[in-house]
This record gives structure tokens, sequence and C-alpha cells, in this order.
């Protein structure tokens, strides 16, 4: 295999991955999902999955929303058993979760104010190393064109040299 076709190869493998990453960032970017093929196509869900929990390696139960009623179901590779079905929410329940989506969305404007604030100190902080890197550059534009006078006086200026031209003394 030469070299021409080593390359092509590489370069269509990166072009490959590279399609791949651009539509693994869309579907993230944009939350594209694929079409409810099981269910009503209006997009109202029946049966939802809540929460499944890990009991151990092989074991987990699993809480099931069906119709506005909930069933737990212990799922093994022995057989899954229907633990309790039927379970109906009452306001407890609803004013549980009332309080838990509360304490979630405080602890998001939390966080979001967090990093507003940890934004703006970054952008003090680069704003403040820049005026500090301008005004030594300011400062060390005298003492520059000193060392340029002392280096090379304006009437030795060397000319550029040309390609594979060599200067000499």
């Amino acid at each position: 295999m030469d070299t021409y076709a080593l390359l092509r190869t590489l370069g269509a493998l990166a072009t490959v991955l590279g399609l791949l990453a651009g539509a693994l960032w869309a579907v993230r970017r944009f939350g594209i999902r694929l079409p409810n093929r099981i269910g009503g196509g209006d997009g109202t869900r029946r049966l939802e999955v809540i929460e499944r929990t890990m009991i151990d390696g092989r074991r987990s139960v699993a809480l099931l929303r069906r119709d506005g009623r909930e069933h737990l179901i212990l799922l093994s590779p022995e057989g899954n058993v229907l633990l309790e079905a039927g379970i109906v929410r009452d306001e407890i329940d609803h004013a549980a979760e009332a309080a838990r989506l509360e304490a979630q969305r405080e602890a998001m404007e939390a966080s979001r104010a967090q990093s507003e604030a940890m934004r703006d100190s970054f952008f003090a902080m680069v704003d403040k190393a820049r005026s500090g890197v301008k005004d030594r550059v300011e400062a060390a534009q005298p003492v520059v064109q000193q060392v340029k006078k002392r280096v090379q006086p304006e009437g030795n200026r060397a000319k550029p040299r040309g390609r594979g031209g060599s200067r000499r003394a």
C-alpha cells in the first residue's frame, strides 16, 4: 500500500468520524428523538417508567405508571413479580413531589447564579490581566526603541537576505 492510498484511507476515516460526531452533536443539541412508534400517534403515552433501582447485580425494582396508577415490579432472571398494583397517589405524595420540584428549581437557580458569578469574575480577571499586559507593553516601548537603536544603527541596517544567499562581513 503506497502512501497516497494510506492518506486517502485515513482522510475517509476522518471524514466519516467527523460526520458521526456532527450527527451526535445535532442529536444532543436539538433533542432529536425517533418518532413514537408504539402507543398513540398524538404523543400521549399511557405507560411510563417512573424509576428503576438496582437491588443487586441481577435484580432490580421498577415503578411503572399506567393511566395514572403506579405498579411496583421486581425484575429478575428467575421471573418478574408484581409487588404492589394500583398505587394511587394522594395529596401527601403530590405535596412531596411539589416540594421536591421546588427544591430542584431553587438548586438550579442557585447553580445558574453561581455560574454567572464565576463567568463574570473570569471576565473581570481576563480584563485585569489584559490591562496589566497592555500597561507593561506600553511601559516597555521606550526601552525597546532604545535597544533597537543600539543594536542596529540607522546607517548600518542589514539588507534582507535572499534565498540561499549568505552575508559576509
